[in-house]
């Protein structure tokens, strides 16, 4: 079933195909000239980083964890208390 509707759009687009081919044949009859181009990826360029920082800016930092010497050095304060 899949292949007969491929058929169909391929008879469908044929028309379609024949005047493009025509229209690129005059073209190039005039001396104009056909590049073909990079293949589009998709995916953006991303934005390119600042060499500098705005010194109002201020940085937030992620605090660490409590290490487990640091939990057990905590654990005798509050145990001293």
């Amino acid at each position: 079933m899949a292949v007969s509707l491929e058929l169909s759009s391929i008879q469908h687009n044929r028309g379609e195909s024949a005047r493009l081919a025509q229209a690129m044949a005059e073209y190039e009859s005039r001396g104009g000239r056909v590049q073909q181009g990079t293949c589009f990826t998709g995916t953006p360029i991303p934005p390119k980083r600042r060499d500098w920082v705005d010194p109002e800016t201020v940085l937030k930092r992620k605090t660490r964890n409590i290490s487990p010497a640091g939990r057990k050095q905590l654990r005798q304060m509050a145990e001293a208390l």
